[in-house]
């Protein structure tokens, strides 16, 4: 096949153009143009709720698909919607949902408890322990990274004993406890719409509201569109070590 160079390229190109009718430049205008107003409207018409129970069901299959490449994304639907309730109608955890004409388009979980999840793992041990197990045997990409998560394993099994209630109960009664974010994910059809600046802002108003004064949060090193994000977004680098990386937010 014979190998066109740019030249050629640039003259057919034009030629192209030159037979094109003005009707022909008006349908091709106008195609740009709803592309570009769709992006528009998406962004203005998004509207930011509280995470609700008749919500949780989307919300976890919307995590699914968000954090593909994420331990929590290869736990199964059952363990997301254990982990998604939580942050339903909580003094110390908080969800909220990006919605766009009803539907669920991203979500942001949050939280201002010293020992976050504690609460989580003590009160389902034993079906996150039977989900953890059938995960290890089916999902090849849990069996290899189970062993990063060896400390969430330590920490819920000692959730549940004897001498951890009063550790536990301690931290979440300390309402000035710093604010974290905790996940944020966006349906990747409705992503660079300004979807996540709208969810963080919000979270921001709403601790800010509650008295605190800085959010904070950690990423992983190798997720680079997040870290960029977050450059863009207004949270300024607070701490870097070998798989992560801490962002702070004064609000």
């Amino acid at each position: 096949m014979a190998k066109l160079d740019g030249k050629v390229i640039i003259e057919k190109t034009i030629m192209l153009f030159k037979k094109m009718t003005r009707s022909d430049f008006l349908v091709l205008k106008q195609k740009f143009h709803y592309k570009t107003d769709v992006k528009t409207d998406v962004k203005t018409d998004v509207k930011i709720d509280i995470l609700r129970l008749n919500d949780i069901a989307e919300i976890a299959q919307l995590y699914e698909e968000a954090f593909l490449n994420h331990f929590l994304g290869h736990m199964g639907q059952k363990f997301l919607r254990l982990f998604c309730t939580q942050f339903v109608d909580s003094s110390t955890y908080f969800g909220y949902v990006a919605k766009y004409s009803g539907k669920p388009v991203g979500f942001l979980f949050g939280s201002i408890d010293n020992a976050p999840f504690h609460q989580f793992y003590r009160q389902n041990f034993s079906t996150l322990a039977l989900i953890v197990i059938k995960r290890c045997i089916m999902d090849a990409y849990i069996r290899k990274h189970i062993t990063k998560r060896l400390g969430n394993i330590f920490t819920a099994i000692k959730t549940v004993l004897p001498f951890s209630n009063k550790e536990s109960n301690a931290s979440q009664g300390n309402t000035f406890a710093p604010a974290r974010l905790l996940a944020i994910g966006v349906n990747p059809n409705y992503r660079g719409m300004g979807i996540a600046n709208k969810l963080t802002t919000h979270f921001c108003s709403e601790m800010k509201e509650k008295g605190l004064k800085k959010v904070g949060l950690s990423v992983l090193l190798w997720n680079e569109r997040a870290i960029n994000f977050y450059n863009k977004d207004g949270w300024i680098e607070e701490e870097r070590c070998e798989t992560s990386l801490s962002f702070i937010r004064h609000i």
